[in-house]
């Protein structure tokens, strides 16, 4: 399938390479990208393209712990299909476990349960040191 490489298009990957270590939803997206772009596209426009991007592995898709909201968060250049992911439920981010530490965990997951995780669509949740630093421990 072609892909085009619109203004629009070009636009929200500038946007979301200037924001990778977030994990964002299209409404923040929308509202974000208004105050980083001249010529930002519409929240339709971003819900159009996120899928393209997704498909054309620019963008990685999250859900939530309860499965109700999707984020998305521009590919690094890492292989996300090889290790898995850990989510701060206070502030968002989201950082790219360590591929050797990534494997060790599902190998002992294997070796206790005899179950295949698939590490690319593994989300761990909790919360990141600086959010813990903060002393603030509302969930």
């Amino acid at each position: 399938m072609a892909t085009y490489n619109t203004a629009q298009k070009k636009e929200l990957i500038d946007f979301l390479s200037k924001h990778p270590e977030r994990s964002l939803t299209i409404d923040e997206i929308s509202h974000m990208i208004k105050a980083d772009s001249t010529n930002p596209p519409g929240k339709s426009t971003i819900y159009r393209l996120m899928p393209r991007l997704e498909d054309e592995g620019i963008v990685k898709r999250f859900s939530d712990k309860a499965g109700t909201k999707a984020t998305y968060q521009i590919m690094d250049g890492n292989s996300c299909h090889c290790h898995m992911h850990m989510k701060c439920v206070k502030c968002g981010k989201l950082f790219h476990m360590n591929e050797l530490e990534s494997d060790r965990l599902l190998n002992s997951i294997k070796s206790f349960s005899d179950f295949d995780v698939d590490p690319g669509a593994t989300l761990l949740f909790g919360r990141c040191s600086d959010c813990r630093g903060k002393g603030n421990d509302d969930k």
